[in-house]
């Protein structure tokens, strides 16, 4: 854990940590709401499934909902901090404190109805990491973490995996939204196999560094992000005892395009393997 640094506070009195709990908690409660239209067919329909960037970026109804819940919450703690949001874009006042909101990442899981799905809710302060709170609505689990405090699932306090071999190593990817940096990724793994364990394609950028910050994956890593895909989440992976950085190594901010986060000496075996990498050099 690094230096424990002073977290605004509320005029209710509660800490940022603790408004960004409920954040995810409000976001969290529409999804619940819909999660009996993620069943069966038609469930893309139901949900109002449209697209809003390139071919694969979607966005459902419930995902707007679930961001103006959060963002009632947000704005009445810290009416003065600025907000990034995924749906609503960059708004607030001129503060020092900057957060990052994303009320479904995984939003085709989503639509799929395949439980891997989560609110990030991210607060940076002075361009430092303070605050990381990711709430999946559907295994009933909040992470938590905030610079000095550490971090923890449901309150339990947990650290990165402690592997130190990179063929026992399961890793995680995901193509992301762009197809010539997709077919890289998926020629860097080829490249890789079978130097490590198996893989996982998650779905969800924000819970797969997530879980390597809790052991489940020993790396997860990606070409392509958006601050709100990442601010949350290295916040749980650094105050686990992990390390979290650009693909080429880079110190990552809320405008970094890629990541590699996990184990220490696992990341530090994968960013060698993967020196010569189109795919990481499309990414940086």
């Amino acid at each position: 854990m690094t230096e424990r640094p002073a977290l605004p506070v509320a005029s209710d009195g509660s800490d940022a940590l603790q408004v960004a709990v409920r954040v995810a908690q409000a976001a969290g409660a529409e999804i619940e709401r819909r999660l009996p239209d993620t069943i069966g067919s038609g469930a893309k329909e139901r949900l109002g499934l449209t697209t809003k960037g390139g071919w694969n970026d979607r966005v459902t109804e419930v995902d707007k909902a679930a961001e103006d819940a959060a963002l009632a919450v947000l704005t009445g703690a810290f009416p003065d901090h600025e907000i990034v949001g995924e749906e609503s874009g960059a708004h607030g006042g001129d503060s020092p404190y900057r957060w990052y909101v994303d009320p479904i990442d995984g939003t085709w899981n989503f639509a799929s109805g395949l439980p891997h799905i989560c609110v990030s809710v991210g607060l940076w302060g002075h361009g430092e990491p303070l605050v990381g709170v990711l709430l999946d609505p559907i295994r009933k689990e909040t992470f938590t973490a905030a610079t000095g405090r550490g971090s923890a699932i449901n309150g339990t306090p947990v650290t990165v995996s402690d592997e130190n071999r990179m063929e026992e190593a399961l890793l995680g990817f995901d193509i992301g939204y762009k197809g010539p940096e997709g077919k890289l990724l998926l020629g860097a793994v080829a490249e890789l196999w079978p130097g490590f364990q198996s893989v996982r394609m998650m779905g969800s950028a924000a819970l797969g560094i997530t879980y390597a910050g809790c052991g489940r994956l020993e790396l997860y890593a990606h070409h392509y992000v958006q601050p709100w895909d990442i601010a949350a989440a290295i916040v749980v992976v650094r105050e686990a005892g992990g390390i979290a950085t650009e693909l080429n190594g880079g110190p990552l901010t809320p405008e970094s395009r890629s990541i590699a986060a996990g184990a220490p000496r696992i990341h530090e075996q994968f960013l060698a393997a993967t020196a010569g990498s189109l795919w990481r050099a499309s990414a940086c």
